[in-house]
């Protein structure tokens, strides 16, 4: 079982990444390509989408993501939990392998322990129609933290890797601007979460998309749009185009 982590896919509109990737024709249903936020699927459930999903669905490799802000959150209110690998899940549909991986969820894949919690900000949401085109259920709330705290608890706050769609407010500068003396940008309550748990959650590694592109803007982080990337490893030089 090996597990691998990309970014965004935006319901089909940056998913030539998956159509390249020459290496995901040699996996199995073993292992795992976990989206790091914004899926976007299910969207509009246009003929072009369910012809994308079915694609996703026949990979040989199985298809995970953590929710970013470009969700349709009334639907996946609707759809039931599963257990799966020691976390709640949601499978797209009854039938399919695709799965959403919860907010503040531990899971075990691969010998390894990941925690998930998905979710950001949407910058252009005054542009966007509320429940049609932006939800307010793009910000996890309170219980969603306490949930994770007592989650993370159970684990002694020792996870090998975090998989999020946003970062904490600390990376925020480096994420977006690496130049010295760049002030941070506006926060919401979840880059604050995060910033508690840069302080107390023992990682390997932490992925993230969002911000659409590819770095390794700290020593533990690596921010992912259109590379795919083996989960433990860092972008390397040949990675990034």
């Amino acid at each position: 079982m090996t597990v691998y982590v990309t970014g965004d896919v935006h319901g089909g509109l940056d998913m030539q990444k998956l159509r390249d990737w020459d290496l995901g024709d040699s996996l199995t249903s073993d292992d795992y390509l976990i989206v790091a936020g914004d899926f976007g699927f299910p969207w509009d459930f246009s003929a072009e989408e369910c012809a994308d999903i079915a694609w996703l669905e026949s990979r040989p490799y199985t298809v995970l993501f953590v929710d970013g802000n470009h969700e349709r959150f009334d639907y996946w209110a609707e759809r039931p939990l599963e257990l799966w690998h020691g976390g709640l899940t949601q499978r797209l549909s009854d039938t399919s392998p695709i799965r959403r991986l919860t907010r503040g969820e531990v899971f075990e894949l691969g010998g390894s322990t990941i925690f998930t919690m998905g979710g950001a900000t949407s910058v252009d949401k005054e542009y966007r129609i509320p429940y049609s085109s932006w939800w307010p259920q793009e910000l996890p709330g309170e219980r969603n933290f306490e949930e994770a705290r007592a989650k993370l608890d159970s684990v002694g706050w020792k996870v090998d890797y975090v998989i999020t769609h946003t970062c904490s407010t600390r990376m925020l500068s480096p994420t977006l601007y690496p130049a010295p003396g760049w002030n941070y940008p506006a926060v919401d309550r979840l880059t604050a979460f995060f910033d508690e748990l840069e302080d107390r959650l023992d990682y390997k590694r932490w992925y993230y998309g969002h911000f659409h592109r590819d770095a390794n803007p700290a020593e533990r982080h690596a921010v992912l749009y259109d590379c795919i990337v083996r989960l433990g490893d860092e972008l390397q030089s040949w990675d990034v185009a």
